[in-house]
């Protein structure tokens, strides 16, 4: 099944991502999502020349008729309404989340221009006032649980936030599929021709744990939905009529969508766990970027330090005691001009505050690479000039080690003041007693190298290691 999504990040390898501008042709999948909010704001940007974007063959998307070098944004807001078309045409599935309405007449040339323009709604048009309303919560509940859709209200019900409402008349074809607890219809699927638009409660803020098993639940949603018709959607009284072999085999469905659901619970819970307990370990592969800095601030924080991080760049702190930090994540060796770096931070401190703070290098030199067979991750000149001026570097694997250490011996104050001591006294390369072990390249097994504990309380110390 190909999906596509506009405006809303569904991270899977069987959705193509992307905006309505750069979306290839719509028509060419099964399944579309789309938010109409980011929509909106992606047409204004345009109109109003602050957002620069460009169509799928590269030209520029500006106001005004298409030439040669600009795509006009009237003509591709159309075409994109014309591929809507053609995909509930084609017995498509459209997903929208529902927002109330708003005109964007900063497009002349596309006369009417509203939000929902793009999309071919139903002869009753439900998108426009007074049929959908601005509306505000958190507290829905599916009004058919049977229906495709109903696990994944029920399920994101405290993640999905209801900005809208629908005022459907007694005429009205519309299915609701989610009411609010004040009885106003937040949901709701259409039928377009032999497509269907199924409008949902948009989600709230998620983190990215969160937006995953937004992202797992919607795309079993959509699976559902286009395996045709709901079983389910006979009426209540037809079981009835339900025969004793019918009867036990709802209660064995029902059964198994429980376990299932308990599954589902237990492996988002063990995924965050994961995520929690190897968040350290990416600093020894991460590439030089806010998420390397990130995890370097926590393991300075685990050990005992006060970490702060300006403009110039990171400082820690052990009492009185200010060291400045530079940070480096290569795919080669660290670059020898980072001393220079950390020199000119350390210059300007002494003219501020009067004081020297200690200099600090965080390096993760051949990144790519096991740590335990990286040859000379930092230049013979950087190590040499480091020791002659009392700065320490320190290889992200030892960092490792120490904050591994610090987490075992998080109820023993004397371990970390053992680590901070080591950190301070260092001149030169940090390094963390291992057990004395070639490995060659191609030949590591994790259950050959052994690492040595830290010493106060477990036997081990950090120390730096001997010039040359």
């Amino acid at each position: 099944m190909r999906i596509i999504s506009i405006g809303c990040p569904v991270p899977s390898p069987s959705v193509d991502n992307h905006s309505i501008a750069n979306a290839p042709s719509i028509f060419d999948y099964d399944a579309c999502i789309i938010d109409p909010q980011s929509v909106s704001e992606q047409i204004e940007g345009i109109a109003a020349s602050t957002l620069d974007v460009k169509a799928p063959d590269g030209r520029a998307i500006t106001q005004g008729e298409s030439g040669a070098f600009h795509f006009g944004l009237a003509e591709l807001l159309q075409q994109r309404q014309m591929e809507l078309r053609q995909l509930l045409d084609r017995g498509g599935l459209l997903i929208l989340f529902a927002y109330p309405n708003v005109r964007h007449p900063n497009v002349p040339s596309f006369p009417g221009l509203n939000r929902y323009s793009l999309i071919p709604g139903p002869d009753s048009d439900p998108f426009n006032w007074p049929t959908l309303r601005p509306a505000d919560g958190k507290d829905l509940h599916p009004t058919i649980p049977q229906h495709a859709a109903g696990d994944f209200l029920e399920e994101l019900s405290g993640r999905l936030r209801y900005r809208a409402l629908f005022d459907f008349n007694a005429s009205s074809d519309a299915t609701v599929i989610a009411r609010s607890i004040g009885g106003a219809a937040v949901a709701a699927e259409f039928k377009v021709g032999p497509g269907r638009i199924v409008a949902l409660p948009p989600a709230d803020t998620l983190s990215t744990s969160q937006r995953k098993a937004f992202s797992t639940s919607l795309l079993e949603m959509i699976e559902r939905l286009a395996q045709g018709p709901e079983q389910s959607a006979a009426p209540v009284w037809a079981r009835r009529y339900d025969t004793p072999e019918a009867s036990e085999a709802r209660d064995q469905l029902a059964a198994a969508q429980d376990e299932l659901k308990q599954i589902q619970r237990r492996v988002t819970e063990a995924e965050s766990l994961v995520v929690d307990t190897t968040r350290f370990q990416s600093m020894l592969w991460q590439s030089q970027n806010a998420a390397f800095q990130d995890v370097i601030q926590d393991a300075f924080r685990v050990l005992g330090y006060t970490v702060s991080a300006a403009e110039s760049g990171m400082e820690i702190r052990d009492g009185a005691d200010i060291s400045v930090v530079e940070l480096s994540s290569a795919n080669n060796a660290i670059s020898d001009r980072l001393y220079l770096t950390l020199q000119h931070r350390i210059e300007e401190q002494y003219l501020r505050r009067k004081s020297r703070p200690k200099g600090i290098i965080v390096g993760n030199g051949f990144r790519q690479t096991d740590p335990r067979i990286r040859r000379e991750p930092f230049p013979r000149t950087l190590v040499d000039a480091c020791e002659t001026y009392g700065y320490a570097i320190i290889p992200v694997e030892a960092l490792y080690e120490l904050v591994t250490f610090a987490t075992e011996a998080s109820d023993e104050p004397e371990v970390l003041e053992e680590i901070r001591r080591s950190i301070a006294e260092a001149s030169g390369v940090l390094e963390i007693a291992l057990e004395d072990e070639e490995v060659e390249e191609g030949e590591v097994d994790e259950d050959e190298v052994e690492a040595v504990s830290p010493a106060a309380g477990n036997g081990a110390v950090a120390t730096p290691a001997e010039a040359g």
